[in-house]
């Protein structure tokens, strides 16, 4: 049995990022950008710019897998369902079923009798799967076209495609629930069968809580070949089993380095192996969407307002160059105009008042002509270390604390002051926010420093 599908999650169609409607439309861009995939029909962009993207594994697949979150949240507006239905219509009349699971975004609230995504089931675009709990345990039924609901859909003989909502906290015990139910499920001889739901995996995002450990989705390793998540927007693939595509638009600017993400094209071959498995990924897209980039500006050295202005302006300017050459050669994946955000990281050594960030707003706006540009301040005051007190403050005793501890490791105490100030200086990162490119380059000017003697 031979098949082909595309897997995608995390379209959050609706978000209105930064208060941008170009943002909002960028969302439904990435989402027909997917369909493109999916139909091997490419749609204009809005300036009459055809874009394919991974051109030598072009579609029609025989299903898409929609592993939840197509909405950003559950009271969508008009304009979010319709650009919802128009690009799900395009795989309906392709004759390409949509199976899809409920994410967190789009839960149904509590009063509702629908959500959205019933609403597009009985539309008959999507396929919207989940289990009915009885006395305990799951039921899986399969699914009911007059009823619209089911806990399994085939959409090609020896293909299975079973899916969950979205359980958050208690999602590890509906695991083990739904490999019991599976347990009791006979799977034909040469059957190929999918797992669809919307969960993360502990481990993968380090700031994000909330997965399950790997060891706890194995429960249903001896029922399914392939699972397919969504709900972490970063990109993974485990064990050649769980796979998670990762979000086609970034939601926030920290996703824009996970290329290549968006959707997984994946080839099904029960007859012969692929690396020992009944699949192999045969693309993993990264769709056109807008380009994001973040920088970090270190002020140390400089030495006055005007040389401040004076160092940031020649710094904005080689980087929007250098975007502008780098987006030339990237075929277009990329589309202008940019955001940006500028983290200002340091000691700045002069009066905060006199810092003017709305003009240095300015000059990124000037050199880089973005949709968006952001300037954060992050910067520590030239008088980090003076205090005048008779009894020692909190900050006091927090750096005699750490230059103490220091000063008792003799791989540091020779410097155990330097050490204690960059141990500081990370720790105010930290805490307001910083990106960790931010932070890295200033743990790296003060081993400079230390390297150097300097302390």
């Amino acid at each position: 049995m031979n098949a082909r599908f595309l897997h995608c999650a995390d379209l959050h169609l609706g978000y209105l990022q930064y208060g941008q409607t170009a943002r909002f439309n960028d969302f439904a861009a990435a989402f027909n950008a997917v369909i493109d995939k999916a139909t091997g029909v490419y749609q204009p962009r809005p300036n009459g710019q055809v874009l394919p993207f991974d051109a030598a594994i072009d579609g029609p697949v025989d299903f898409v897998i929609l592993a939840g979150d197509l909405f950003h949240k559950r009271s969508i507006d008009a304009l979010t369902l319709n650009q919802a239905m128009r690009a799900l219509r395009r795989l309906r009349d392709a004759g390409i079923p949509c199976i899809a699971v409920e994410g967190n975004h789009e839960r149904t609230y509590y009063e509702d009798t629908i959500g959205w995504m019933k609403f597009l089931a009985l539309q008959d675009l999507i396929i919207l799967l989940d289990a009915d709990v009885k006395d305990g345990a799951f039921d899986l039924q399969p699914w009911d076209a007059k009823r619209r609901q089911g806990s399994y859909y085939e959409p090609k003989p020896g293909v299975r495609v079973y899916g969950l909502r979205y359980y958050g906290a208690s999602t590890a015990a509906a695991l083990n629930l739904y490999a019991a139910a599976l347990a009791a499920v006979p799977k034909p001889d040469g059957a190929y069968t999918i797992f669809v739901t919307h969960a993360g995996v502990e481990g993968e995002m380090d700031e994000k809580a909330g997965g399950v450990a790997f060891r706890q989705w194995t429960a249903l390793r001896d029922h399914v070949d392939y699972v397919a998540l969504g709900h972490f927007h970063k990109p993974f693939i485990l064990d050649h089993w769980i796979h998670n595509p990762g979000s086609p638009e970034a939601c926030s600017i920290s996703e824009a380095a996970w290329t290549p993400r968006g959707y997984l094209m994946v080839d099904v071959d029960t007859e012969r192996t692929f690396e020992n498995d009944k699949h192999h990924v045969a693309a993993q897209g990264n769709p056109p969407r807008r380009c994001f980039r973040q920088y970090s500006f270190k002020t140390d050295h400089t030495t006055s307002p005007e040389d401040l202005m004076a160092q940031i302006t020649a710094y904005i300017e080689r980087k929007a160059r250098d975007l502008a050459v780098e987006l030339r050669g990237a075929g277009g994946l990329e589309t202008t105009p940019p955001v940006i955000e500028l983290y200002l990281t340091g000691v700045l050594p002069f009066d905060r008042r006199a810092l003017d960030v709305v003009a240095i707003e300015e000059v990124v706006r000037t050199a880089f002509q973005p949709l968006v540009a952001q300037v954060k301040s992050l910067l520590q005051s030239a008088d980090f270390m003076i205090e005048s007190s008779d009894a020692p403050t909190r900050t006091e005793l927090e750096q005699r604390v750490l230059a103490g501890l220091f000063a008792r490791d003799a791989r540091f105490a020779a410097q155990n002051t330097r050490w204690m100030q960059a141990a500081l200086a990370l720790k105010q990162l930290a805490l307001t926010g910083a990106p960790p490119d931010a932070i890295l380059s200033e743990l790296d000017g003060h081993l400079d420093a230390i390297e150097a003697g300097d302390g």
